[in-house]
């Protein structure tokens, strides 16, 4: 039956070792280090955003700033109704629901208003989730906040480039006028006197052409002067040859005719051609004089409308500094509030996360703050001669004791004895409750002592009693039960015997209780002095409850007093209600003092968002940032330098304008009365030419008179006369063509001194058109000087987002800052946790099934650890997998490391059985330092089994060799150390059975 029952202990044993890493991979899962998460990652947005309107166009920033809450978020943002948000945010559908105001907008077009309006974005968050989660969500609506905060000031940014590029285009469009009207005067100026130019040297040539003409005409005359002389030397020889000379006369007077008629014709051709000249080149300089007049009086009246313009333009570039001064100023002033709103929102948000949990702490507790103690009674002390002292009881043998009768003798009647044997078994049951009492009693008090000696001195008052009846029932008859008297009074000696052993306990005591009383009243004074002690501390203490109570009252006032605050949102209002209205129940000094400066700290923030800020005015007024400001916007000495040239260079320049207007209208007056003047001399002297032409050309034409009967000697000389007159005649001629040479040469150099005139009215124009471009280079560098400001916010039309994400968020600090590193390679925490279960059983179960036959616990050993060891491993290959070379490192090190464990315990057990305990809490140790690893950051024991682990899953070098050669040596040690014992176990059981057969 031992045998069976054995059997299935085993049998049992071994089917729990099996089962128990199936059920514990079964209970941790498919995948344990699976992180479930237990919210939604989803927020609602209610957009009830009306828009607004801006110049007409319609304006809506709430679907904006949707799409800014999704951008770059780890959260799913919906938007939804109001009454979906509610009942999602009910539902637990939604982590926290985001409102949009309907003013939203139009409080966001308030920027460049005196006192722009801030908006703001509400929110709710659900009300079931845990801390981790809510802490998360808070951060998420924070960071889309800070994003919307971040959009807000880049679209600021982006109206401010906006104006500053209209003031672009409209400097683009005075410097195109500029550029347009110096295009104008020189197209003006130098096309006309190109003109006037061309049309000067055309009259120039045309008069060129005529004295070349007239000097042609005068070339032949040194001919005919050279004819008439060889005619006059010719004449004397002709008399001598009359028929001859007639012949000759015949043809020189054709000659002359001829000569004289060509004359003729071309100085009647002159004079023909030289009136329409004169008019057309009168006409023609009248015209280009007054278009040049009219050009020059139009030209001065835009250079008047150009210097208002100028003197506008400077007048507005000296009020645009005060304007972008005070721009400036307003933006800055923004900027310091947004920096202070968003401040004072940090600050609010980091003392309210401290309020709620302190105010956490504060509401748990039974609500008392104090309730002192009631004083302990202090035991008066016993009274001189009440304590009893101990009292001896004397039991003396029984004397003249009879004999038991004979048995011839009759028997009497037996005297009844059952009262003094019931009062002898209640004494002897009252006594052992003594002893037990008086065993019982460790710290003996002067109470329980006094107790015990009444209960002794009643015993034996009670024994005295009955031994007394007894010899009064011996000594009156002779008892038949004389055997049962004997047992009886043996009873009672050993009952008095116990009494006075009791009482020489009692005199030990009684030795103890003096100590005790001595004690004891050392222990009064000491009572008294922590009485009085405990009175001042009871004081102090309710003193203490009077200030706490104080302390709860200014507590209360100030979270009434934050509630009741203008500074405080809606949504803050209602969640600090909601922890303010559960009350104070723990009443621990320290968090009541701190939980009280958080409220004060949050009151003085609420406080200074609504008072005007100080600091910020004082920098705002600062005298040295103004200068620096106006230092910075004010028109540079370069600027003022131009400004003041081009202003010096105008009314110079309209003045050089207004005497080339003067002059020239003085020279053309000049010209036309000279021109006039030669017109009138050449016309007369053309005239006289062509009469005298004409007479002689009539003389010689005239038609032969009958010739006079020759007279001898008067012929020849007569002729001679009348070829001299002709002579004179010509020369007469040839003088009015030198004049009238003479007067062409005039009228050149008047021409050409028109010319040079009109070169330089050219010359003017080409200063003027100087001085103008140097007007538009300035007006070109003030206009640069406007580009460079904020130049970089439009970039071929378009607005560059990069320039106002800079304009929004400057500064970026960069740092080294030391981060934990967390490992990514965690141990297997799972496995090492199964081995050591598996082994602790293996180990004990063995032990517990020691006398079985070494072969069997041999078997039984080694098949439950591969069993084991293969279960846990292919378990353990689903949860870390692996590849097949280190999936069969795996398992061999798992196999021994549970073989190596089960061993150690059982050789510890078999050793000796404390030894085994120990080293059952050193290996539970030694497998626990991986969680502890895990989870205390600051414990930094690397246990080998890990080591091992995480060198066959994750490490390049494995280190399964050293560790198999390390179990391995292991193992043998135990197996050796098994051996060695079992032969000493046998030894002394062997020894132990001779010692008893011999």
């Amino acid at each position: 039956m031992t045998e069976k029952v054995s059997l299935f202990k085993l049998i049992l044993a071994v089917m729990m070792i099996l089962a128990t890493p199936l059920l514990f991979f079964r209970s941790v899962g498919e995948n344990p280090l699976k992180v479930k998460e237990n919210a939604t990652q989803a927020i609602a947005i209610v957009n009830e955003d009306a828009g607004t309107e801006v110049d007409g166009e319609p304006l809506a920033f709430g679907g904006d700033v949707t799409s800014i809450l999704e951008d770059q978020s780890t959260f799913e943002w919906t938007v939804v109704g109001r009454s979906a948000g509610e009942n999602g945010l009910q539902s637990s559908k939604y982590d926290a629901v985001v409102y949009i105001p309907s003013d939203f907008s139009d409080k966001v077009m308030t920027y460049d208003e005196e006192r722009p309006e801030k908006t703001n974005l509400n929110y709710k968050v659900q009300t079931q989730l845990n801390a981790v989660n809510k802490e998360k969500v808070l951060l998420e609506i924070e960071k889309a906040t800070k994003r919307v905060n971040h959009k807000m000031s880049s679209l600021y940014w982006n109206y401010v480039s906006a104006d500053m590029e209209n003031i672009r285009a409209e400097f683009d469009e005075i410097l195109q006028k500029e550029q347009a009207f110096q295009e104008t005067m020189l197209s003006f100026y130098k096309p006309s006197s190109k003109d006037l130019a061309g049309q000067i040297q055309q009259q120039t040539s045309m008069l060129s052409n005529l004295q070349n003409s007239i000097q042609q005409a005068y070339s032949r005359t040194p001919q005919q002067q050279n004819t008439l002389e060889s005619f006059e030397q010719s004449l004397s020889s002709f008399v001598e040859y009359v028929n001859q000379y007639r012949e000759y006369q015949d043809n020189q007077k054709q000659l002359l005719a001829d000569i004289q008629a060509q004359s003729v014709q071309m100085i009647n051709e002159s004079t023909k051609n030289q009136q329409p000249r004169y008019l057309k080149s009168k006409s023609l300089f009248s015209e280009q004089s007054d278009a040049l007049t009219t050009g020059l009086t139009q030209l001065n009246s835009n250079m008047d409308t150009n210097q208002e313009v100028f003197a506008d333009l400077q007048q507005r570039r000296f009020e645009e500094v005060g304007r972008q001064v005070e721009d400036f100023y307003s933006f800055q002033e923004r900027v310091l509030n947004f920096y202070q709103q968003l401040q004072d929102t940090t600050t609010l948000n980091n003392l309210q996360g401290s309020i709620f949990e302190l105010n956490n702490k504060l509401a748990e507790g039974d609500g008392e703050i104090f309730n002192p103690p009631a004083p302990p009674e202090i035991p008066e002390p016993p009274k001189d001669g009440d304590e009893p002292g101990p009292q001896q009881v004397v039991i003396s043998s029984q004397e003249g004791e009879h004999e038991p009768g004979e048995p011839s003798d009759p028997p009497p009647a037996p005297p009844n004895l059952d009262s003094e044997i019931n009062e002898l078994t209640a004494i002897s049951t009252e006594i052992d409750a003594l002893k037990e009492t008086l065993t019982n009693l460790t710290e003996p008090t002067p109470e329980a002592i006094t107790a015990a000696v009444n209960n002794i001195q009643t015993i034996n008052d009670r024994i005295l009693q009955v031994r007394t009846q007894l010899q009064g029932k011996n000594n009156s008859t002779e008892n038949p039960l004389q055997a049962e008297v004997d047992r009886l009074l043996g009873e009672v000696s050993r009952l008095l015997e116990d009494n006075q052993t009791l009482i020489d306990k009692i005199d030990e005591l009684t030795k103890q209780v003096e100590t005790l009383t001595t004690e004891n009243q050392e222990l009064r004074d000491q009572i008294t002095t922590l009485t009085e002690t405990n009175e001042a501390l009871i004081n102090q203490l309710e003193m203490f409850s009077d200030n706490v109570s104080n302390i709860v009252a200014e507590i209360e006032d100030k979270e009434s007093s934050i509630l009741n605050s203008a500074a405080l949102s809606e949504n803050r209002r209602n969640t600090l209600y909601g922890y303010f209205s559960r009350g104070i129940n723990n009443y621990k000094l320290m968090d009541l003092l701190q939980y009280y400066s958080y409220l004060d700290r949050y009151e003085a923030t609420l406080n200074g968002m609504l008072t005007e800020n100080g600091v910020k005015a004082t920098v705002l007024q600062d005298e040295g940032l103004k200068n620096e400001v106006n230092e910075i916007l004010k028109v540079s000495q370069t600027e003022q330098a131009e400004w003041e040239q081009l202003n010096t260079g105008m009314p110079n320049t309209e003045d050089a304008l207004n005497t080339l207007q003067d002059s020239f209208t003085v020279f053309a007056a000049e010209y036309n009365q000279t021109l006039d003047d030669q017109q009138s001399q050449l016309t007369e002297s053309l005239s006289a030419i062509n009469q005298e032409a004409t007479n002689v050309l009539n003389r010689i034409q005239q038609p032969e008179q009958a010739a006079p009967t020759p007279v001898s000697g008067t012929a020849g000389p007569d002729l001679v006369g009348n070829h001299k007159q002709i002579g004179s005649e010509i020369k007469s001629i040839h003088s009015f063509l030198d004049t009238v040479s003479e007067s062409q040469n005039t009228i050149v150099s008047y021409t050409n001194e028109l010319q040079s005139n009109v070169s330089n009215v050219q010359s003017d124009a080409d200063t003027l058109n100087n001085k103008w471009a140097t007007n538009v280079a300035s007006t070109q560098l003030i206009r640069d000087d406007v580009f460079s400001v904020l130049g970089n916010a439009f970039v071929d039309g378009q607005s560059n987002g990069y320039v106002y994400d800079f304009l929004t968020n400057p500064l970026k600090v960069n740092g080294d800052v030391p981060e934990e590193k967390k490992a990514s390679a965690l141990p297997p925490v799972v496995i090492l946790f199964i081995i050591l279960l598996s082994s602790l059983l293996i180990g004990y179960t063995s032990y517990y099934f020691q006398n079985a036959p070494l072969w069997i616990q041999g078997v039984i050993f080694l098949l439950l650890n591969l069993i084991v060891g293969f279960v846990i491993s292919l378990y353990g290959l689903d949860i870390y997998p692996l590849v097949e070379s280190r999936s069969v490192e795996w398992t061999i090190f798992t196999i021994l490391l549970l073989l190596a464990g089960s061993g150690l315990i059982r050789v510890a057990f078999v050793t000796h059985r404390l030894l085994g305990w120990f080293v059952s809490v050193g290996i539970i140790a030694l497998f626990v330092t991986p969680l502890l690893a895990l989870t205390t950051p600051n414990f930094n024991f690397k246990d080998p089994m890990s080591t091992v682990y995480m060198s066959i899953q994750y490490g390049s070098d494995s280190l399964f060799n050293q560790a198999v050669m390390v179990l391995g040596l292991v193992v043998i040690a135990l197996t050796v150390a098994q051996v060695l014992l079992d032969k000493r176990s046998n030894r002394i059981k062997d020894e132990g059975t001779e010692a008893y057969e011999g």
